[in-house]
């Protein structure tokens, strides 16, 4: 049953990143947005552990039982690359908050955490009423995943890190959401037009099999590093 869930989850992951993909972007617009200094970074959503996913398998093509195969793999993948990531103290959520924090202090802005309640792998429904952290606006973050993806199981199809983050700004005094949009590092489909932001992974960070990244712990770890970096550089960009 737990195989089940996982690859349900997986194919729900997969379908939320193709329907980012449609989303349009709503760039920041410094002269309407008001006097915009400081900026509140919201508990972001994130996925409790990494994704290792073949995007297209053997086991695919043969009904429940071949699916029931495949989420036994992907189980045992993800296992392995949580693993790793945990031998090497990599902990998500510090990458993400860390790296924007850097990334819109960089930008001049003065950066405080705000703690929010989330309740489902979305934005927000409604924002802090009272801004005791005395923010002019506030960074809601939505980590659709991260971890190592591949197309498929042919040759040239290698496992390489990904990492999709939706992220909206949204003033603290009326809730108007002054930009919008995703930062896609490795997107799965670059065959669909998009106004998101899309980052090409780093071709030093390439497996051409699972077992050739769990054979190379440091390089799969700093693959991620790259992956969150160039993800959280880029992010403080839209604020420019």
């Amino acid at each position: 049953m737990k195989s089940i869930i996982r690859v349900g989850a997986a194919i729900a992951a997969l379908l939320m990143l193709a329907a980012c993909a449609t989303k349009p972007a709503i760039p920041f617009d410094s002269s309407s947005a008001g006097e915009i200094k400081t900026i509140g970074i919201l508990t972001p959503s994130m996925p409790d552990e990494p994704s290792a996913i073949l995007a297209s398998s053997v086991g695919q093509s043969f009904g429940l039982v071949g699916a029931l195969i495949d989420a036994g793999m992907q189980e045992a993948r993800e296992s392995d690359l949580e693993a790793i990531l945990n031998s090497k103290q990599f902990v998500a959520h510090d990458k993400l908050i860390d790296g924007i924090t850097a990334s819109l202090e960089a930008q001049g802005y003065t950066v405080r955490k705000v703690a929010v309640t989330r309740t489902e792998r979305d934005f927000m429904k409604a924002y802090p009423s009272s801004n005791t952290e005395k923010v002019d606006a506030y960074l809601d973050l939505v980590m659709s995943g991260y971890g190592y993806i591949a197309a498929g199981i042919a040759s040239g199809t290698p496992y390489r890190p990904i990492v999709v983050t939706q992220v909206r700004l949204v003033s603290a005094r009326d809730s108007s959401v002054l930009m919008e949009d995703v930062v896609y590092y490795n997107r799965l489909n670059s065959s669909i037009e998009t106004t998101n932001v899309t980052i090409s992974p780093d071709p030093a960070y390439s497996f051409p099999d699972f077992s050739d990244l769990e054979n190379d712990p440091n390089r799969t770890v700093e693959g991620l590093d790259v992956a969150f970096a160039k993800s959280t550089e880029a992010i403080g960009t839209l604020l420019r």
